[in-house]
């Protein structure tokens, strides 16, 4: 089968496009599922663009060479005899590798908790060297005309959502899991940093979950901001690199702006804010929009950086991580908000409600083979205005 592999073969792109042979099913509960969407990530994209600091500390977390996409969307083709989910079925699949999917009894203690996402055992050999698919070697991936995935891991997807806005599920139950993880109290302001892909599934998590909160979204690009309003946004602000937008924040959140030319903060400000970027910039405007005693959701996946961490002291606010997808004990006043239920679940009720409109979302799509024009799409994103890039091998 043909795979885009990150391989660092070519050292002017880390990534080719190989025929790999059809992997076998691990066990009887395994499925095979040919790929009909494959999204690109902004994760996806920090290994081609290098725009955040490193993660030294998760090196050891995958495999090398390994093929690419996480954002997966399909149809299963194969079911082995202990898989309950029928051949022909659509599905989104959860990319984390837990123990249950690796085989491991008894599991370890954050998947006893329920804590699938926070599993120990993710840098484990068993089945795969890699944490999660788009990060193996051996299952294939949403860049690749086939994956690998055990039952608990598939997800039946909803007629309502075609195949073009499937892979939105992805960064929606992203979203709804961080928002679950540390979320706003009913009726709080909220402030949306960056209005990538994580952004605007965040605008519309928010929406479902928490419908009686107001959304601000800080967008870089007029194209992003656009898409905020079309995802649901009450107020979007448009980036300043001089630091004006600081002003309208503060109008916004009825607070006012203290410090000096760019190095400013918000005196006052919001009581929940949610980093959707991940790059030290984003992550420093984030604290320093926070309120006294709020909380930052760190969505964007940050590594090795320097941020101003002024505000967690001086404000005592809370800095809080969420990754990937798991069932989520507590609930939400909204849509999809019901106690123990999956992340992806709730994701597929916002898209199936229409919150995030994949039609102004879903900005490019492109054959396998032309993954690396897809690639430099999604990177360059002011000129592209690309917001959401999508492979459909």
């Amino acid at each position: 089968m043909r795979a885009v592999q990150f391989d660092m073969v070519d050292p002017a792109f880390p990534a080719s496009l190989v025929d790999v042979a059809e992997p076998d099913l691990p066990t009887a509960a395994w499925a095979r599922v040919a790929v009909t969407t494959g999204g690109i990530c902004g994760s996806d994209l920090h290994l081609f663009a290098h725009n955040t600091g490193p993660s030294p500390t998760l090196m050891t977390m995958g495999s090398f060479p390994f093929i690419l996409g996480h954002e997966i969307a399909g149809v299963v083709t194969e079911a082995g005899p202990e898989c309950p989910v029928a051949v022909g079925t659509r599905v989104v699949l959860d990319p984390c590798i837990a123990c249950v999917a690796r085989g491991i009894s008894p599991p370890c203690a954050n998947c006893g908790r329920g804590w699938t996402s926070s599993c120990l055992n993710l840098d484990s050999r068993v089945v795969s060297k890699g944490r999660t698919l788009g990060f193996t070697s051996d299952l294939g991936g949403g860049w690749a005309e086939q994956v690998l995935a055990h039952a608990s891991m598939l997800h039946p997807l909803p007629d309502t959502v075609p195949d073009r806005g499937a892979s939105l599920y992805e960064p929606v139950s992203i979203a709804c899991h961080g928002l679950l993880r540390a979320g706003p109290r009913d009726a709080d302001d909220v402030l949306v940093v960056g209005a990538g892909v994580i952004g605007l599934a965040t605008v519309a998590a928010l929406n479902g979950l928490f419908p009686r909160c107001a959304v601000t979204v800080l967008a870089r690009h007029p194209h992003q901001a656009q898409a905020a309003l079309a995802c649901g946004a009450d107020h979007v602000v448009t980036n300043d690199p001089g630091g004006g937008h600081f002003e309208e924040l503060a109008r916004l959140s009825g607070s006012r702006v203290v410090g000096y030319k760019r190095d400013v903060m918000l005196m006052g400000g919001f009581p929940f804010v949610v980093e959707a970027v991940g790059a030290p910039a984003s992550v420093t405007e984030a604290l320093r929009a926070v309120a006294h005693r709020g909380t930052v959701l760190l969505l964007g996946t940050a590594g090795v950086s320097e941020v101003d961490l002024t505000p967690v002291w001086y404000k005592e606010a809370a800095l809080v991580g969420s990754i990937d997808h798991t069932v989520d004990a507590r609930s939400a006043p909204g849509l999809a908000g019901g106690a123990g239920r999956h992340s992806v679940d709730r994701a597929l009720d916002v898209l199936g409600a229409g919150l995030l409109p994949y039609d102004a979302v879903v900005t490019h799509e492109f054959p396998l083979e032309n993954y690396r024009e897809a690639v430099t799409t999604a990177i360059d994103r002011g000129s592209s205005q690309a917001i959401k890039v999508i492979l459909r091998p």
